[in-house]
């Protein structure tokens, strides 16, 4: 097992869906035509130390279709023993839905741009981030009291909030520190932005009206919390800002497009947008404000 395969692994557990692309570009960044990536990646196939899922997928920025990479339970074991952390063995390992694939690819890009913004910097520091099919309660010893992002917040009428990914961010002002929640939506306009507003809006309300937000990161002090909408261009961003504008919770959100969406802009340039009003950073360091508080 060489270090980039290891290296592999640890992508995969962290991501949990790659393309090809994104593993050569995390693991491999001078494998120029990408044979290496594949010889090793169907090394670990053959050893089901990684799952592949053969999908007929077209990936951002790449012409050709290809397979998908998810975690396998004995790459999952692997990295248990390797590390010394079992945490590991809760890594999910289900085969993402077909028609799923190119929203989840979306949501690692995002994850990954994500992280190469937290290791640009020394200013703000992440307290964890879980996607949709992680256990947020890993620690749990009791398999039936852990839970995922998903909250089935009433059962009839059935009312869910069920975002794609959720992450703890924490800034030090002063002699005090803040830490804030801020919960993602990816999306690829696949249906319309009032349909998915209708679709989004109530569930959130609803979890910040009960604060059953802190269940996922308990470590929060910071009350309230933000939904992060991330658009795959500039007219979905703002079509989706006018469709929530008036709707319940709709202060909770804020809106980008995937376009302007970098490890420079990420986090302290204004590219984030409310439902009304200016666009601002994710943090604002210059007015000393607390992680996630209105600009």
């Amino acid at each position: 097992m060489t270090d980039r395969c290891i290296h592999v692994l640890f992508a995969v557990a962290t991501y949990f869906c790659l393309s090809r692309v994104q593993l050569q570009r995390l693991c491999f960044e001078s494998d120029r035509t990408g044979r290496v990536t594949r010889r090793r990646l169907q090394a670990l196939v053959q050893q089901k130390l990684l799952n592949r899922h053969r999908a007929e997928v077209r990936y951002a920025n790449s012409a050709p279709a290809g397979s998908v990479y998810y975690p396998s339970e004995k790459g999952n074991q692997f990295l248990a023993e390797h590390t010394g952390d079992d945490a590991y063995l809760l890594t999910p390992t289900q085969c993402p839905q077909a028609h799923h694939i190119m929203h989840a690819l979306a949501e690692s890009d995002t994850h990954i741009t994500f992280d190469a913004a937290l290791a640009a910097q020394d200013r703000v520091q992440c307290g964890g981030f879980l996607n949709e099919w992680d256990v947020c309660n890993k620690d749990e010893q009791n398999p039936e009291r852990r839970f995922r992002l998903y909250t089935l917040l009433q059962e009839n009428p059935r009312l869910i909030c069920a975002p794609d990914a959720a992450f703890l961010l924490t800034l030090a002002c002063q002699s005090s520190s803040f830490s804030k929640i801020f919960y993602v939506e990816q999306d690829r306009g696949t249906t319309g932005a009032f349909q998915m507003a209708a679709r989004k809006h109530k569930g959130f309300a609803q979890l910040y009206q009960r604060q059953l937000h802190r269940r996922h990161f308990p470590e929060t002090n910071v009350e309230t919390f933000t939904v992060l909408g991330i658009a795959h261009n500039d007219r979905r961003r703002d079509a989706l800002r006018r469709a929530f504008k008036g709707k319940d919770g709709s202060d909770l959100w804020k809106f980008a497009s995937a376009i302007e969406l970098t490890s420079d802009t990420f986090l302290f340039e204004p590219i984030w947008y409310p439902v009304d009003g200016d666009p601002m950073p994710l943090v604002n360091l210059e007015q000393l404000k607390t992680v996630g508080r209105a600009s």
